[in-house]
């Protein structure tokens, strides 16, 4: 008896461990409402994001945008704005080609500043983290079905 309850409880723990792989992160922004984003910021603009660099170490990603047009305040022809990494640290997740209507301020964006995705641009930097969650999958997966395999032969 004690040889099929410790078989079942590697069958169990087998089948339980692609969870962590597979868990999402928990959401800790919270916005406040914002009625009026453009009274909030100091420069608004509408402008499609050109260059977003995310390092692998930190935070913060830099986005550069090419300026249409301004709604608010003085830019130039092209704007370079910071972010955080993820929108559970309140960071906008833009994507390069899209064009968006950005409010800023202090040189920051940030989710609850009221951006606004105007249209679709090509999406890139995300293939990576694609990459590394389906080949941590296949690696669990292949765990599970050699472990499958052991405690079947096993009996």
């Amino acid at each position: 008896m004690t040889l099929l309850l410790r078989r079942l409880l590697v069958l169990l723990l087998l089948v339980l461990a692609p969870l962590p792989v597979a868990a999402r992160p928990a959401w800790a922004c919270s916005c406040g409402d914002n009625p009026d984003p453009l009274g909030r910021s100091e420069t608004a603009f509408v402008g499609v994001a050109e260059d977003v660099d995310g390092s692998w170490f930190g935070n913060e990603v830099e986005v550069r945008f090419a300026v249409e047009s301004v709604l608010k305040g003085e830019t130039g022809g092209a704007v370079t704005l910071v972010t955080m990494k993820d929108s559970a640290s309140c960071g906008y997740e833009f994507v390069e080609g899209g064009r968006y209507r950005v409010f800023e301020s202090a040189g920051e964006t940030n989710l609850c500043d009221g951006n606004e995705l105007l249209s679709t641009g090509h999406a890139t930097g995300g293939e990576d983290r694609t990459r590394i969650f389906w080949g941590g999958t296949v690696l669990v997966l292949l765990l599970v079905a050699g472990g499958v395999t052991w405690l079947v032969r096993k009996t």
